[in-house]
C-alpha cells in the first residue's frame, strides 16, 4: 500500500514497494519480464522517471475498445471457419457420381 509521506503544493513523496511502482506504471508487479527489461532486478534507481499517465491513458484505450475488440474477434472466427471448411461436393469422380445416385446409368 502506498503512502504519502510529503507533499509541496501539487507535488507529493509517496513511499512504495517496487512491485507497488511497477503495477502503477502499468506492469504486473516488479518481477514483470518487460518490467525487470526496463530495470535489472525489479527495483528502478533512485531518480527514475514513471509517466504514470501515459501508462493510465495506454490501459483505458484498450479498455474502452473491449468491445470492438470482442466483435472483431468473432468475425474473424467465422472467417477462418469458412475458409478451414470443406467445399461441398459441386465436382465428384465418376465413381463417386455412380454411387450416389444409385449406380443407375444415367
Amino acid at each position: 500500500m502506498a503512502k504519502v509521506i510529503a507533499s509541496t503544493g501539487d507535488r507529493f513523496l509517496v513511499e512504495m514497494s517496487a512491485s507497488e511502482i511497477a503495477v502503477v506504471a502499468g506492469y504486473r508487479g516488479a518481477r514483470d519480464y518487460q518490467w525487470q527489461a526496463i530495470f535489472r532486478g525489479g527495483e528502478p534507481p533512485i531518480g527514475a522517471t514513471i509517466d504514470v499517465a501515459a501508462a493510465y491513458t495506454f490501459h483505458a484505450r484498450i479498455s474502452e475498445n473491449q468491445d470492438v475488440a470482442r466483435k472483431s474477434a468473432g468475425t474473424l472466427r467465422a472467417l477462418a471457419d469458412l475458409l478451414d471448411g470443406a467445399m461441398p461436393d459441386v465436382a465428384l469422380p465418376p465413381a463417386a457420381e455412380e454411387a450416389k445416385e444409385g449406380g443407375h446409368d444415367v
